[in-house]
């Protein structure tokens, strides 16, 4: 019987992956899986002056897919939720915040994608 490897241990890999894909563009991480009772963010990075919000998905496929269904409606207000908290605790008002999406396919290919979504109205804190 072979062992495929757990969802959470999966998920961990491709977030290291995508941590190190970040370093690598010249971001520099903030917190990592940052927790509240209404969710988490797996990766809070800054790129320049841009506080920016990551949803890291670990592909099982070959192919990426279509990047607008990585992360669902519901999936994006919660995140949402959590970044407002985030910057409030942190005190980073007036902020500009962005929302991406990296994946990481088995070969262990990153597919970024910046401003993946954005929350309903302007979002400045």
């Amino acid at each position: 019987m072979v062992s495929r490897p757990s969802t959470r241990k999966k998920g961990s890999e491709g977030e290291e992956i995508a941590r190190k894909y970040l370093e690598g563009k010249g971001y520099r991480i903030l917190d990592l899986n940052f927790q509240t009772r209404t969710g988490e963010i797996d990766i809070i990075a800054l790129d320049r002056d841009i506080v920016v919000f990551i949803e890291v998905k670990s592909s099982t496929g070959r192919t990426f897919g279509d990047p607008l269904a990585w992360v669902p409606t519901w999936k994006q207000r919660r995140i949402v939720r959590v970044s407002r908290i985030y910057l409030l605790k942190k005190r980073l008002h007036d902020t500009q915040a962005r929302y991406d999406v990296v994946a990481v396919d088995p070969a262990r290919r990153v597919c970024h994608v910046e401003d993946a979504f954005r929350p309903a109205g302007e979002f400045l804190m």
